[in-house]
């Protein structure tokens, strides 16, 4: 599996937004989290499938958040451009549930390798 991928010490409430060129799959993982996905482990993540345009993910808890843009399997290669950045905590917000990301799933990876390919945009 290729992807893309940025790290950020956040804390909660701040969100993390992702302008996407395409649609693709964006998860948003702890550390934790990602090391088990660059091993090619079960993993839990916040996020899935999003359509082109932005993708907004309120932090739940501080922690260093990784986001990863996936670029299709080794057999489908997508050709995506993503950028990422931190945006101050939105007062209006309530909650810490992501704004558009659905509830934490956990993921079987297949028996691919989770290899890295570019760093996304600041």
């Amino acid at each position: 599996m290729k992807y893309l991928y940025k790290q950020f010490q956040a804390k909660k409430k701040e969100i993390l937004h992702v302008d996407l060129d395409r649609s693709t799959k964006v998860k948003f993982m702890t550390a934790l989290e990602y090391k088990r996905y660059q091993q090619g482990r079960t993993h839990t993540y916040f996020g899935g499938t999003y359509d082109a345009g932005d993708v907004r993910f309120v932090v739940p808890f501080d922690s260093v958040w990784t986001v990863v843009v996936e670029k299709g399997g080794h057999g489908a290669p997508l050709d995506v451009s993503a950028r990422c950045r931190v945006l101050e905590p939105d007062r209006e917000v309530r909650s810490t549930r992501a704004l558009d990301a659905p509830a934490m799933e956990e993921e079987v990876p297949l028996n691919e390798d989770a290899s890295q390919e570019v760093e996304l945009d600041d």
